[in-house]
């Protein structure tokens, strides 16, 4: 026998340790290359929350995920969608998982999958806003973002008592009330202070809870195919609860 054979013991250490120099070049590269999601947005002007400004997204939700991303070591890649396209956008394989999201937002193409929601990331209260004087008044006319649903105003809406009128973001809405468009504005009451604030009116708009009650709603984001995602979401809210809380107040959430 040739001396420059190996033993059939060499040639087994030598196939192990290419073995584990391929896992570690593979963990090495992975590192290196982080797993990467893409998140689909509602394509809305929904500021502090959300916002789409030239094709990028802003706001609380995106420093909230990015700094998921950076604790988990992987990667998010926002994809904005007009709120009505997400699910058929997540149906077709353009997203991964949808912020924000909620299990009481039921639609036809959600019935056709087993959606994984994650723990609450943001707490809101919907709104109608109306002008400080016609608070406890009948509502005649709502004003809604484009893609929302007043689902609590829909037998009025369809027998033609309330009449709709769409705007394309929290601004225009609020301005629409403002100048008596419309009767109200159906918006989060965080958003509408955020602006009217800004606007130099924060006390000429109301919230109405005659027209709807102060209850508090919740920003989920929620996967269809990585549930594990949204465990380790889940974990991040928890194990990062300060940081969270802190991001909250930087928005005055």
């Amino acid at each position: 026998m040739l001396k420059f054979l190996r033993s059939p013991p060499a040639l087994a250490q030598s196939l192990l340790l290419a073995i584990l120099l391929a896992l570690f070049a593979g963990n090495v590269f992975a590192q290196s290359h982080p797993r990467t999601y893409a998140i689909g947005v509602e394509d809305v002007d929904y500021p502090p929350i959300f916002s789409i400004q030239q094709g990028t997204f802003t706001g609380y939700s995106r420093d909230l995920l990015d700094l998921f991303a950076r604790h988990e070591s992987i990667h998010f890649v926002y994809r904005p969608f007009p709120i009505r396209r997400l699910m058929k956008e997540y149906e077709k394989g353009h997203v991964d998982g949808i912020f924000p999201d909620n299990p009481k937002w039921d639609s036809a193409d959600k019935k056709r999958f087993k959606v994984h929601y994650s723990a609450p990331a943001l707490t809101f209260q919907d709104a109608i806003m109306v002008q400080a004087d016609r608070v406890g008044q009948p509502m005649q006319s709502l004003g809604i973002i484009i893609g929302f649903q007043p689902w609590k105003f829909m037998d009025d809406i369809e027998a033609g008592r309330i009449r709709v009128s769409n705007a394309p973001g929290a601004v225009s809405l609020l301005q629409m009330v403002l100048n008596g468009r419309v009767d109200g504005g159906n918006v989060a009451l965080q958003v509408a202070r955020y602006h009217l604030a800004r606007l130099g009116k924060l006390h000429a708009l109301q919230p109405d809870p005659k027209l709807m009650p102060l209850v508090n709603s919740h920003y989920h984001l929620s996967s269809v195919r990585y549930p594990e995602l949204i465990k380790s979401f889940d974990k991040f809210l928890l194990k990062e609860h300060i940081a969270v809380k802190a991001l909250q107040q930087k928005y005055g959430f």
